[in-house]
């Protein structure tokens, strides 16, 4: 008796495993990888610094007081260890009095946080800081990247626009804009030249550097 040959058993299939991609893990709330990544963690005086993935909506109003770590240009948000952090203005331009053939000339800079809806102020306020220096004859010329400046009196509420460029004694000037540009991962620069009137010569110079804040308003980024 002859035994026909059974047919081969297939051997059993072995599912192809395809693996998923790992979602990335999302930045928490205070990482940063640099300073570009912080901003301040309050719309109206802050006192701290977050990531600018967890920013919020704001809706309040700012009172024009200065308060706090940040507001007036006191200190920036930087990324230390990786943690948003506030850092403080350096020790040579708040305590040690510069050499005199190098003041420290430097903006002052409030609101901390700017929108076109804020009815406190037209504009993010702009002064200038010159300790120890006679300022009798020096003139201040302003310019910005974006935007424009706008003179204010707040006794009769009647605001001047200015250009982009001015030229002022002293006091207050503000800059604001009308509408935010296309690409608002460039920051806006404003420089101040400080001249003294009597000898023609540059006496100072300071660089202000906002960042644009969503569709909440721009920010005070870096003043230098």
């Amino acid at each position: 008796m002859h035994l026909r040959n059974a047919p081969a058993t297939p051997a059993p299939s072995i599912p192809e495993v395809t693996a998923s991609p790992v979602a990335p893990t999302p930045m928490t709330a205070a990482g940063c990888t640099d300073a570009s990544d912080c901003i301040p963690n309050q719309c109206c005086h802050p006192t701290g610094c977050i990531n600018k993935v967890a920013k919020r909506v704001c809706t309040e109003m700012c009172t024009m007081s200065c308060q706090g770590p940040l507001d007036c240009g006191a200190g920036s948000c930087g990324c230390v260890q990786g943690t948003c952090s506030v850092v403080a203005v350096p020790a040579t331009m708040t305590t040690t009095a510069p050499p005199a053939s190098s003041p420290a000339v430097r903006i002052w800079a409030t609101p901390q946080r700017y929108s076109i809806i804020m009815s406190s102020t037209p504009g993010i306020e702009l002064s200038v800081i010159m300790p120890q220096m006679d300022t009798s004859t020096v003139v201040y010329d302003w310019k910005a990247d974006y935007g424009h400046f706008l003179s204010w009196n707040p006794q009769d509420y009647a605001v001047n626009e200015k250009g982009s460029e001015v030229t002022t004694n002293g006091g207050k000037i503000y800059w604001s804009y009308t509408d935010k540009p296309a690409d608002t991962t460039k920051p806006v620069t404003i420089t101040m030249t400080a001249r003294d009137t009597a000898t023609k010569k540059e006496v100072g110079h300071s660089v202000l550097t906002l960042d644009w804040d969503g569709n909440n308003g721009i920010i005070v980024k870096e003043i230098r």
